[in-house]
């Protein structure tokens, strides 16, 4: 997303550049045919043009109007991401019972052998050793760059188990909790931990999803390698990442006798999980859904019709000006025919884009405060005026 006070002159003529200069060098060759050869058949009436100028701003106008309504939208979802996750993460911490030894038993292979799936499996049994805050501090979350770009990784890197098993958890190298606010949840509890972590891997999987980017990389920090694993499986990781994380809660329910508690914190945190699950399919609307086609292969033949056609019915007024009127609307028309094309596609990973990287680290950096962890990672800064 562009956020400098300034446009660079470098995007305005990577929108710009190219097809100005060849309006400009037609606009070159009429008016010296007309007037060096006294072509005089190049002239035409100016008011064909002046009435095609008139309508094509009319469509530019509906069609960037939409574009910015897709682009509005998107950002207004990821604000609701944004609010969501702090409250699962805040009911988390607040709602969740403490763990009860008698009734957290494993689930025998019986059980186990009802759940459907293998992703599911790794929510209902007893978790092995979850990162702590000290694994939390091994990774910021995500591969990324300086600018906070997402960044493939290489091919000689370490699988992602081998990554996460090499994070020290021994309670030597854990820090305290700091903030005033944290301290009030005592004893943060393995089961809250393991779901807020989970919170942080799904807005990061749902980046990497939109983006069409390969999501395990992004999440190794955030999940044990069971589930790692299990999600390689899966086609839609931010779907299968929320159905593990219900999965996850309704064991806990089980540590719970009181058939209230169970209904009230089963409405509470599946309203929240909702509402997180309908973010995902209206991002995922508009990531799928591009405007009709028709808009935009009837916009970009008109202005260009235009622009072949000015300089033919204004050589006769302007002569030696043609190139510079030419090189003028040539520039505001082609210009907001490429940014309603851009700004129609939020989720490209483009200088137009939704800056899900950013919003993905504001999320982490609140989620792990209200952990009370110690190091958090920097916020993502502008770069050259772009935010991703």
């Amino acid at each position: 997303m562009i956020v400098g006070r300034r446009l660079s002159w470098r995007i305005l003529l990577r929108y710009t550049g190219r097809p100005v200069a060849i309006h400009v060098l037609f606009a070159l060759v009429v008016v010296s045919g007309y007037r060096l050869f006294a072509a005089d058949w190049l002239a035409m009436p100016a008011l064909p043009v002046t009435l095609l100028a008139a309508a094509l701003g009319v469509l530019l106008g509906f069609r960037n109007n939409s574009a910015y309504d897709r682009w509005w939208e998107a950002r207004s979802l990821w604000g609701g991401v944004v609010n969501w996750s702090r409250t699962f993460a805040r009911q988390v911490l607040t709602l969740l019972p403490r763990p009860n030894p008698e009734r957290n038993l494993p689930l025998t292979e019986e059980a186990l052998g009802l759940v459907s799936s293998r992703l599911l499996r790794t929510a209902v049994e007893l978790p092995s050793p979850l990162l702590t805050a000290t694994g939390s501090r091994a990774s910021d979350g995500a591969v990324r760059d300086r600018s906070g770009r997402a960044r493939m990784p290489s091919r000689d890197a370490a699988p992602p188990p081998a990554k996460v098993s090499a994070v020290d958890t021994t309670p030597d190298a854990q820090a305290m909790p700091r903030g005033v606010i944290t301290g009030m949840v005592e004893d943060i509890t393995e089961d809250a931990r393991e779901l807020i972590y989970a919170q942080m891997g799904f807005v990061n999987a749902l980046r990497c999803h939109l983006r069409r980017q390969d999501p395990l990389p992004e999440i190794i920090a955030f999940f044990r390698p069971p589930v790692l694993e299990a999600l390689r499986e899966e086609q839609n990781v931010p779907a299968a990442i929320l159905l593990w994380m219900a999965t996850r809660v309704r064991r806990i329910y089980g540590q719970v006798s009181d058939a209230q508690q169970v209904l009230f914190l089963h409405v509470t945190l599946d309203k929240t999980l909702s509402e997180l699950t309908n973010l995902l399919g209206a991002c995922e609307r508009i990531k799928n859904t591009p405007l009709p086609r028709q808009y935009d292969s009837l916009l970009f033949a008109m202005t260009r019709a235009y622009l072949v056609l000015l300089p033919l019915g204004v050589v006769e007024d302007l002569g030696w000006l043609t190139p510079a009127v030419t090189a003028i609307i040539a520039f505001l028309f082609v210009g907001l025919d490429e940014v309603g094309r851009d700004v129609e596609t939020p989720f490209e990973d483009d200088v137009s884009d939704t800056p899900m990287t950013a919003l993905c680290r504001t999320i982490e950096i609140n989620l792990r405060q209200m952990l009370g962890e110690p190091q958090l990672p920097q916020p993502v800064q502008p770069q050259r005026g772009l935010l991703y």
